[in-house]
């Protein structure tokens, strides 16, 4: 549950009227939030404000938004170009992570449809409610993706109902993520972390210019730190701090599943809850100027909380034979719901 300040209620609204180098833009807002959405690239949600504080939680790396099919190299044929385009927000990463061929299609880091143009309708538009609902079809895997983005007068929460379908005539094996980063300058002062996750776990398969001790298991808050001392991963510290890249993962939620990330100084924060029977893990990655070299080049400062129906791994087939993503039948439909919040002061689940 999240207690906003009380202000008065207005009305909300919702507009489709805008574009971004020729890419479909949707804005829908309260008098709590600014909700900007990419509808014509992956359905992003590149712009969460927080009016009453004017925060923006999301991040948004120098280069910018880009349009992929304005703006492109030489050598279009390479398997990470969701990383080209990467500016950070939120992006709905389907039907994989890793690039691999799954069953005869090559697909390329973090799937299709982050980079391609989504199909969009206002479904509701009164003073009262607002809503607009995205969908898309990769072109490699037959699956159909929908989602509903809601705001209401007086709430701080965007509901999002999703519906995931395949549509092929034999089942699926589905990776399954919502990649939402977090940057400057929301977390200039350092961030706090509460969730409900009670284990924390990090990626052995990391550079060793880390944070934590890699492939150590532990109650979370508690970590070790690569020195082998113990250390507090719920804690997010200031853009000033040492510099580190890391890769981790929350787990053990129970059914429904939390987090928070509070700006301290500020007294402002972002949470989400969703259906952990669905989103798993969550993937807690940190890029903090540390990686000098593509795709970051030493100016990156990034952390991001994304959950996902599974872990990561190097070989994306051990994870599939394991049954570790999600297997959807010929036709089989999953629903599910996430809340996102702006709130200040403190947060209850």
């Amino acid at each position: 549950m999240i207690s906003p300040p009380i202000f008065p209620t207005h009305r909300c609204t919702i507009s489709d009227d805008w574009t971004l180098q020729g890419m479909n833009v949707v804005w829908m807002e309260n008098d709590y939030l600014r909700i900007g959405i990419l509808a014509g690239r992956g359905g992003d949600i590149f712009e969460f404000r927080y009016k009453p504080k004017d925060v923006d939680f999301l991040l948004r790396l120098p280069k910018g938004i880009r349009n992929p099919n304005l703006d492109f190299s030489q050598m279009r044929d390479t398997p990470n170009q969701f990383e080209d385009y990467y500016y950070g927000g939120w992006q709905e990463i389907l039907p994989n992570s890793p690039g691999f061929n799954y069953r005869g299609a090559s697909l390329g880091q973090h799937g299709e449809v982050s980079l391609t143009p989504w199909k969009h309708a206002i479904v509701e538009n009164s003073p009262e409610k607002v809503s607009v609902k995205l969908w898309a079809r990769p072109l490699r895997v037959p699956i159909l993706i929908e989602k509903t983005l809601t705001l209401e007068a007086g709430k701080a929460t965007l509901l999002i109902d999703e519906k995931l379908t395949n549509e092929a005539a034999t089942h699926l094996d589905i990776a399954w993520g919502q990649h939402i980063a977090f940057g400057l300058p929301f977390l200039k002062d350092g961030a706090k972390i509460t969730t409900n996750a009670r284990s924390f776990l990090a990626e052995p398969l990391m550079p060793p210019n880390r944070r934590f001790q890699p492939g150590v298991e532990s109650v979370f808050p508690k970590a070790l730190n690569i020195n082998g001392m113990a250390d507090d991963a719920s804690i997010v510290p200031p853009a000033s701090a040492a510099s580190y890249s890391d890769l981790a993962y929350l787990s053990g939620f129970g059914e429904k599943a939390f987090y928070a990330l509070k700006n301290e100084e500020k007294n402002v924060g972002f949470a989400i809850s969703w259906d952990a029977r669905i989103f798993k893990h969550v993937w807690y990655w940190q890029e903090r100027y540390a990686t000098q070299n593509a795709p970051w080049w030493g100016s990156a400062y990034a952390v991001a909380l994304e959950p996902w129906t599974m872990r990561w791994r190097p070989n994306p087939q051990d994870s599939i034979e394991a049954g570790e993503w999600l297997k959807l039948e010929a036709g089989e439909v999953v629903n599910t719901q996430l809340e996102a919040s702006g709130f200040e002061g403190d947060y209850l689940d």
